[in-house]
C-alpha cells in the first residue's frame, strides 16, 4: 500500500470515528442541533469538484481561489489577492495561509497546481476541461503563491477559478474517477463529511477549523427525494427543510403550511436541442421554422404558471445579452413559409413529407423533471398543425443518450461570465468525449466569435462579439429556446438566510451563502 493511500484511509477512518462519536451523543444534544435537510431530486453518486461542478454539496466541502458575491461578482476566497500582468497573460495569486484540509494539512500552492493539472489531464476526462484550456501553465512560485499563464488574454478566468481545490497529498497517484475519496471527501470548506448513509443520505457537520465565517447551522443533510409530490409532502411534515418545487405544485401550498415558497430569479432556460447528425435538422430553414412555430407566451402561462418568461437565446440574463427577439417570436405564417422553401409538403395525413421522409422525430425529456415532460408534450402539440410530428418520449434521466437522441428538452444557463454555458455548449471543439455540445452543432462563425469573446480583454469588444454570436444563433439555431424559469424553493418557516441572488441552471447555487443560513429551534 502506498503512502498516499494509507494517509487517505487514515483520514477517512478519523472522519468516520468522529461521526460515530457524535451520533452516539445524547438526545438532548440532538434536540438542540440546528440541522438543515435539503430534499434533492436525485442521489449524489460522488463528490469531487473536478468531475462535476454542478452539485450544491461541492461548495460546502471545497472552496476555490475565488467565489461569487451576492451580485455574482468575483471576490477572493482561498486566494486572498492576485496581480495580473499588463499583457493579461500572467496571473500571480497569493493564497491565504490559514486554510487547512479537514485532516489538518495546510492548503498550499501544490494543491492548486495539482487540481488544475488533473482538470487538464486527458485521463481524468472531465467535461469541464474545455473551461480551462486557455491555461498554458500553472507554476508553484512559493508555498502560498501560484502563477498561472494563459495562452492569450482570458477574462473569464477569475470567474472560473471558483471551482473547488482538491488535496494533492491524498489524491496523488489516484484515479480521480474511481478513487474512494469521492465517497469519503476531505475538503477545506465550511462543512465536513459526517456520514454517507447506505440510503445515500449525506450528512455534513460544521467544520470548526474553517477559515471563513463560522456557519450558524450545525449540520446540513442532503437527502434524495426523487418524487416531486413526496418532496412537497415532506416539506409539509417538516421532514425536509428545503426543496426545489415545480410550478404546478404552487396551488397545493397553503398559508397554514410550515413552509413558504421563495421565487428566485435565474439564468436557467429550457430549450429543444437538435441532433445535427440527423439529416432532418441540417437545413437551418427547418430549425428557423420550428422556432417561429412555438408560442412561448403560452408555455410560460400554462406550464410555468407565469413564474418565468419566454426565452430567445442563451444570454438573455447576461450583461452580454441582447434584447433582439425578432428571430424567435411566434410567427405561424413565417414558419409555414420557411418549411415550404425547404421543400416540405403535407401529405394526406397532414404530415410534412420530403423525398419520401416524414417529418417525425422523438422528443426526449427526463421523466423525473415534470416541467420538461410538460414542455415536450405542449411543444409537440404546438408543432402538430404545421405537419411536424414530435413524439414526446419521457425517459429515466440516467438512461438518456445525450448525444444520440433525436431531440431533447435541455436545460442550461449561467449567472456568471457569458463564456460559461456558451463556449462549452456551442463551440465545435466541445463535441464528443463527454463534452457538452450534445447535438454536435458546428458553425465556423460561432466558433470564431466565441473564441474572440473569451480571449478579448476589452469589455465593450467582448459585448460586441457576444451580440454577433447571438445574431448568428438566430440565423443558424442550435436549439429552439423556450422559456426561462424562476427557481421556486420551498423553505421551512424556521429557516432563514436564503438569498435572492440570481441562480443558475436547475436553480443551482441556492446554498452559496450557507454560512449565513440559520434555523430556529422550537
Amino acid at each position: 500500500m502506498n503512502k498516499n493511500r494509507l494517509k487517505f484511509l487514515l483520514a477517512a477512518a478519523l472522519i468516520g470515528l468522529a461521526g460515530c462519536s457524535q451520533e452516539s451523543g445524547n438526545s438532548a444534544d440532538s434536540a438542540e442541533m440546528k440541522q438543515l435537510v435539503y430534499g434533492m431530486a436525485s442521489e449524489i453518486e460522488k463528490v469531487n469538484p473536478v468531475l462535476d461542478e454542478s452539485q450544491e454539496i461541492d461548495a460546502l466541502l471545497f472552496r476555490g481561489l475565488t467565489k461569487p458575491n451576492a451580485k455574482n461578482q468575483v471576490t477572493p476566497d482561498l486566494a486572498e489577492s492576485w496581480e495580473i500582468s499588463d499583457d493579461q497573460l500572467t496571473y500571480v495569486f497569493t493564497l491565504r495561509q490559514d486554510a487547512a484540509w479537514q485532516d489538518g494539512e495546510p492548503v498550499t500552492a501544490e494543491d492548486v497546481k495539482f487540481t488544475f493539472d488533473q482538470i487538464q489531464n486527458p485521463e481524468t476526462n472531465t467535461p469541464i476541461a474545455g473551461e480551462f484550456n486557455e491555461i498554458a501553465a500553472v507554476e508553484v512560485t512559493g508555498d502560498y503563491e501560484i502563477t498561472m499563464i494563459v495562452h492569450r488574454p482570458f477574462p473569464p478566468l477569475l470567474d472560473k477559478l471558483k471551482i473547488g481545490i482538491i488535496p494533492e497529498h491524498l489524491l496523488r497517484g489516484e484515479d480521480l474517477n474511481t478513487t474512494e475519496f469521492n465517497q469519503n471527501p476531505v475538503g477545506n470548506g465550511p462543512f465536513k463529511l459526517k456520514k454517507w448513509g447506505s440510503d445515500q443520505t449525506i450528512t455534513l457537520e460544521r467544520n470548526e477549523a474553517y477559515y471563513g465565517p463560522a456557519p450558524k447551522l450545525d449540520e446540513v443533510v442532503f437527502k434524495a427525494v426523487p418524487d416531486a409530490n413526496t418532496r412537497i409532502l415532506q416539506l409539509k411534515t417538516g421532514e425536509i427543510d428545503l426543496a426545489l418545487i415545480a410550478p404546478n405544485q404552487l396551488a397545493s401550498t397553503k398559508e397554514s403550511d410550515s413552509y413558504s415558497v421563495h421565487e428566485i430569479p435565474t439564468a436557467d432556460y429550457r430549450a429543444v436541442l437538435y441532433n445535427f447528425d440527423l439529416p432532418l435538422f441540417q437545413d437551418k430553414r427547418v430549425r428557423q421554422a420550428m422556432n417561429h412555430a412555438v408560442n412561448r407566451d403560452e408555455l410560460v402561462k400554462g406550464i410555468l404558471a407565469g413564474k418565468g418568461e419566454p426565452a430567445y437565446g442563451p444570454l438573455q440574463k447576461s450583461w452580454a445579452g441582447t434584447s433582439d427577439e425578432e428571430g424567435y417570436t411566434y410567427n405561424p405564417e413565417k414558419a409555414e413559409q420557411l418549411l415550404a422553401e425547404a421543400g416540405w409538403v403535407k401529405d394526406s395525413d397532414g404530415v410534412l413529407v420530403k423525398d419520401g421522409q416524414r417529418f417525425e422525430f422523438e422528443l426526449v425529456s427526463p421523466i423525473q423533471d415534470t416541467v420538461r415532460v410538460a414542455l415536450a408534450n405542449v411543444v409537440s402539440e404546438q408543432l402538430k398543425p404545421f405537419g411536424i410530428v414530435a413524439k414526446p418520449k419521457p425517459v429515466d434521466q440516467n438512461a438518456i443518450d445525450y448525444g444520440g437522441e433525436d431531440a431533447l428538452i435541455i436545460g442550461w444557463g449561467s449567472e456568471f461570465d457569458p463564456d460559461d454555458h456558451t463556449y462549452r455548449l456551442f463551440h465545435s471543439s466541445e463535441i464528443g468525449d463527454g463534452q457538452y455540445n450534445f447535438g454536435s452543432y458546428q458553425n465556423a462563425k460561432v466558433d470564431e466569435l466565441l473564441m474572440k469573446a473569451r480571449t478579448t480583454a476589452d469589455v465593450d469588444e467582448r459585448t460586441a462579439y457576444y451580440h454577433q454570436f447571438q445574431e448568428e444563433l438566430s440565423i443558424d439555431p442550435p436549439y429552439n429556446f423556450l422559456v426561462y424559469l424562476q427557481a421556486l424553493y420551498g423553505v421551512n418557516e424556521n429557516v432563514s438566510g436564503i438569498s435572492t441572488r440570481t441562480l443558475g441552471h436547475h436553480g443551482f447555487g441556492v446554498l452559496w451563502n450557507i454560512e449565513e443560513w440559520d434555523k430556529k429551534i422550537e
